[in-house]
């Protein structure tokens, strides 16, 4: 910020403080847009290949601390003047809260490299006096006009005392288009601080006032998810997941929205990461789900459905893998992919026996995590695909006898209590070993 500005506002604020004068907008207006930008985290000098670490912003949040002291007082100005009967124009109010919306989240985490603990406690200063300002009970309300009950999901009314706006929509809109001019595809890297801004808002919004947003939502999730660097990757698929979860599914589809999302996430089935790949799947999965519920589906046998492209890749990556941590990753997914596909899981019935085997047979620990996990696939193999299931009753048994021997051979160093959960896990199979003799409807019931 240059001297001259800095006189300015030092001026203007001796000038609030004492002067019982109605404030001028144009002028509150034009101080405030200042500091706002010599708020900002700056823009990055290092080429965009290039993570980015503590050193580059090693000043950035002293400097910003007197800044944003600074628009708290401003804000104090404002506050008090509006009590004392001063209107102020909704244009006026929408560039005060857009501007500060914007920059305080920019700092609202310690954590973050170009933040510290007194910039994140007068950044969450700044955005309760907005909503103290506005009458709002905290800023979800601010920018979206609604909250979340704190004990359920139903609505709650916004509560807004003496205004007339009975159609109050919040500033999200406005903030996520300031957002939009740095968060663009070939510029976003330069702005990290902004990235976290968007995640921030993208938390704030949920499954009644998401879907009018998706415009700016949308495509910042998914060239995040495609950057190179593993981090980044979590992050974008974190927030499709989000936006999977949260946005109706025929919003979605429309336009071709979940189609798009789902061919995108497709590449990163061949990751390795396990950061990224403990992200994809729930994600994938939620792409699918969305994508298998169009009507235009109903009644139609189609050779391949979006869940076994996820199924037919993961039992893939299954076969032979070697690392443990992938291997628990993929254990623990199975049962979930199976889950979702539901009967047609039958198709690859021959492939799941092997898998099923291969990892029931293979020593994983103490813990035997990975084959408690396989015990939950079977298992909901077998509910899944109970019409079908005697077919494969022989190979089932054979592996659950034999994984009965290894975990209580005396030789065996697996825990006791991961024994307990194998055996209750068999046993919760619906004793599979004598299906032959008492029946498979009335061992495995119609759900």
């Amino acid at each position: 910020m240059e001297t001259a500005d800095t006189e300015k506002i030092i001026t203007l604020l001796e000038r609030l403080k004492t002067s019982s004068e109605n404030i001028s907008e144009d002028e509150l207006i034009s101080i405030l847009s200042t500091t706002v930008k010599s708020c900002h985290v700056p823009c990055r000098d290092a080429p965009e290949d290039v993570p980015y670490d503590a050193t580059e912003f090693e000043n950035v949040a002293r400097e910003a601390e007197m800044h944003l002291c600074i628009l708290l007082r401003l804000l104090d100005s404002i506050n008090k003047a509006k009590k004392e009967g001063q209107k102020f124009s909704p244009q006026f109010l929408k560039g005060v809260i857009v501007g500060c919306v914007s920059v305080a989240c920019e700092y609202r985490d310690s954590s973050w490299e170009w933040s510290n603990e007194q910039a994140a406690i007068t950044s969450r200063d700044i955005l309760n006096k907005l909503c103290d300002f506005c009458e709002c009970d905290n800023l979800q309300v601010l920018l979206t006009g609604r909250q979340v009950a704190e004990d359920s999901k139903e609505d709650v009314d916004v509560k807004r005392k003496e205004t007339d706006d009975e159609d109050f929509e919040g500033y999200m809109k406005f903030v996520l288009e300031k957002l939009s001019e740095s968060l663009k595809k070939t510029t976003w890297k330069s702005y990290p601080a902004v990235k976290m801004v968007y995640l921030y808002m993208l938390e704030l919004l949920d499954h009644r006032s998401i879907s009018k947003h998706l415009p700016y939502l949308l495509p910042p999730a998914l060239f995040i998810t495609d950057d190179w660097e593993r981090s980044n990757k979590a992050l974008g698929l974190s927030a499709l997941r989000h936006i999977l979860t949260n946005a109706p599914s025929s919003e979605l589809r429309f336009y071709g929205r979940a189609a798009v999302i789902f061919d995108a996430l497709k590449p990163h089935l061949f990751a390795r990461e396990v950061e990224v790949l403990d992200e994809l799947y729930p994600t994938i999965l939620e792409a699918a789900k969305v994508l298998e519920a169009d009507p235009s589906h109903a009644g139609k046998l189609r050779s391949q459905t979006h869940y076994e492209v996820i199924l037919e890749q993961l039992l893939r990556e299954m076969y032979g893998e070697q690392k443990l941590a992938l291997r628990s990753l993929y254990s623990r997914t199975l049962p979930e992919v199976i889950a979702a596909m539901g009967i047609v899981a039958v198709r690859w019935s021959q492939d799941l026996m092997q898998i099923f085997q291969d990892y029931l047979a293979t020593y994983d620990g103490q813990e035997a995590e990975d084959r408690i996990n396989i015990l939950k696939g079977i298992k909901r193999y077998v509910q899944e695909c109970w019409p079908q299931v005697h077919v494969n009753i022989p190979d089932i048994t054979k592996m659950l006898v034999r994984l009965v021997y290894d975990v209580t051979d005396e030789d065996s160093d697996v825990e006791p209590k991961a024994i307990n959960i194998i055996k209750q896990n068999k046993n919760n199979l619906g004793l599979i070993i004598n299906i032959e003799s008492f029946g498979l409807c009335n061992i495995f019931p119609i759900p």
